[in-house]
């Protein structure tokens, strides 16, 4: 397992949110695509903003302490036809609890948990294979110019 740290919430150059996640201690980054309302939620908790009444992931932390349960990591397991899946790990009474979580929710969870976010690193590979391979596939020529090859602004 590879640990990923949530380096930004940023838009892609079509204005979709996107979370990077960058490997600790490395280069590789995963992108994962959100909805607003998950971008937000994370965003808020990265910038330390608060609100009067609990968010959705606030709610569900809530819950999970209320029976004794911890978020011990999340885990982002697979990506098939440009979906990721993800698991989060809980530990209940010494007893494992793994369920399945978008993404997103997981990461929102995990950061309000202070929980590890990891990838399996064979998934990992094939990300970055796929990248390598999608950026071999852009023109070489010194006479072409590339406005757009897809990569997140950060804002």
């Amino acid at each position: 397992m590879i640990q990923l740290k949530v380096e930004a919430v940023a838009l892609d150059w079509r204005g979709y949110p996107v979370v990077v996640l960058r490997e600790n201690g490395g280069e590789r980054a995963v992108f994962i695509w959100v909805g607003p309302t998950e971008a937000t939620s994370i965003s808020m908790h990265l910038e330390g903003q608060t609100v009067r009444r609990p968010m959705t992931h606030d709610l569900m932390l809530t819950a999970l302490n209320s029976v004794s349960a911890r978020v011990d990591c999340i885990i982002i397991t697979d990506m098939q036809e440009e979906t990721y899946f993800a698991d989060l790990k809980l530990n209940l009474n010494d007893r494992e609890i793994v369920l399945d979580c978008r993404p997103s929710d997981a990461i929102a969870i995990a950061l309000r948990a202070d929980a590890p976010i990891y990838i399996d690193n064979s998934l990992l590979e094939r990300l970055e294979e796929s990248r390598r391979e999608t950026e071999s596939d852009l023109p070489s020529s010194p006479l072409s110019t590339i406005i757009d090859t897809g990569e997140t602004t950060v804002h």
